[in-house]
């Protein structure tokens, strides 16, 4: 089990943030400081890997037939900020973890040219899963090039659980966007093999995924997950609390691997208390016996 960052982090400093999460996290991420504008957003980050030409559009990103400044200042900065990464962390990491945004929420969010989101056409969304497909490769192997270690992929699909449910809204009143079935949203993640699906309520069909055991959840669906072998990453409880839900699901702990996440702080402060305290949680679990 490991302990990891979840969420975008505060400020604008990313050698304050890449210290924060070096030095409170086993597993450090890429740090995302959405404060710096344009591009450093969730999917600016994203789209700035992708081999599509994007631009801001008047509600989100949209693909255009050429290139844009916006998409090449995004993938600059980038490059930039591994640059300084990769000199500030230099052997000093053991694995790295690298969040994207999943295909999912990418068809929600991008528009086409036609300023239609790209999930109201099939040939647009299996083309942005493609895309994405090809970029987490490319940048999992640049990152494991780098720094000269292994990555985990996290997938963040802030937008899944519209997408299930058949409540995203078209670019018109008239425009129904359908629920998209469970199988179809499992086979899009298939080509991404091993890697954490963030997502604000769990999908439980799949491999690993975060789940908030302080709330509310599907008992039958976590313990059908947990039988079957799923990873889970779960926030900063009591360790016994944990077990505790174990115990009433009657499966035991030690068959399955509990991560542990800490969600960024409003101030980088916080933050690093959160991630410490995600750490500290993550030992104890380990050694219950």
């Amino acid at each position: 089990m490991t302990a990891f960052g979840l969420g975008p982090m505060p400020g604008t400093d990313l050698v304050q943030a890449a210290d924060v999460v070096l030095s409170e996290l086993p597993t450090p991420h890429l740090p995302q400081l959405p404060a710096r504008g344009v591009g450093s957003d969730l999917i600016g980050r994203t789209a700035a890997l992708l081999p599509l030409n994007l631009d801001i559009g008047p509600r989100s990103w949209r693909v255009t037939r050429r290139p844009q400044i916006a998409t090449m200042r995004a993938r600059d900065q980038f490059e930039r900020d591994l640059d300084l990464l990769e000199e500030l962390w230099a052997g000093k990491l053991t694995e790295l973890k690298v969040q994207l945004v999943g295909p999912w929420t990418l068809a929600a969010q991008l528009e086409m040219t036609n300023g239609h989101r790209m999930i109201t056409d099939r040939g647009a969304t299996r083309e942005i899963a493609e895309a994405l497909e090809y970029a987490a490769g490319e940048h999992r192997s640049d990152v494991e090039k780098r720094f000269g270690v292994s990555t985990l992929l996290q997938l963040d699909e802030p937008a899944l659980t519209r997408v299930r449910g058949g409540t995203l809204t078209g670019t018109t009143d008239y425009e129904d966007i359908p629920a998209v079935p469970e199988e179809r949203l499992l086979e899009a993640y298939e080509p991404f093999g091993e890697h954490l699906l963030n997502t604000p309520d769990p999908l439980y069909a799949a491999d690993w995924f975060t789940v908030n055991l302080a709330g509310d959840f599907d008992w039958d669906a976590l313990a059908g997950a947990l039988d079957r072998g799923a990873r889970i990453a779960v926030p900063v409880m009591e360790p016994r609390d944990v077990f505790n839900i174990f115990d009433q699901l009657q499966i035991d702990p030690a068959l399955t691997t509990i991560d542990v996440y800490g969600e960024a702080g409003p101030t980088l402060l916080d933050t690093a208390a959160k991630f410490s305290a995600a750490t500290e949680m993550a030992n104890a679990v380990a050694t219950v016996d």
